[in-house]
């Protein structure tokens, strides 16, 4: 099964498939040149990391249930959320809010798979990037087994005079 990466080679977007459990890491995301990852271009100058390193890390945290991982990417503002397996069926919720959002998300199903396989880079400085990854996973009261995308996206929030990417939504998609 291979799934989609986008790749910028001369400015423009171009998909690519990438074997399915072909991982990344930030490592590979900033530094590694090459078709399967963009190149340093995703990083802003002057910001905390690049879009692909906040991917990296809420990939990271969803497949070890880690919230805090995850959390630790939301900025200042409310994050719209709207995931299958969850209680609430969507809305804008606060820090401390998704804190428990995740966390019964993680309590009540069980991750089989949680990959990015399609991302778009931010076309100008204060942007928007997203990704959208595969997620298969099981409701632990009867077992039953779910596939869904779960599409993610990141903007630029100035904190301190740093600026660094932060959530703005995670919602399920068919």
């Amino acid at each position: 099964m291979t799934g989609l990466v986008v790749s910028w080679l001369t400015g423009t977007a171009e998909v690519q498939a990438r074997p399915s459990g072909d991982r990344f890491s930030p490592a590979d995301s900033a530094e590694s040149p090459g078709p399967e990852r963009p190149e340093s271009g995703d990083r802003v100058p002057g910001t905390r990391g690049g879009p692909m390193d906040v991917f990296a890390d809420i990939e990271k945290g969803w497949n070890t249930r880690n919230v805090d991982v995850i959390l630790s990417h939301f900025g200042s503002q409310k994050v719209a959320i709207s995931i299958e397996g969850t209680g609430p069926s969507g809305g804008s919720f606060s820090r401390n809010q998704s804190f428990y959002l995740l966390k019964d998300l993680f309590r009540y199903t069980i991750t089989r798979k949680f990959e990015f396989t399609q991302f778009r880079k931010p076309t100008d400085e204060g942007g928007q990037s997203f990704a959208i990854a595969e997620r298969h996973y099981q409701k632990t009261d009867d077992g039953r087994l779910f596939k869904d995308k779960v599409y993610v996206s990141l903007h630029l929030e100035t904190d301190d005079d740093q600026p660094r990417w932060v959530v703005d939504e995670i919602k399920s998609i068919r």
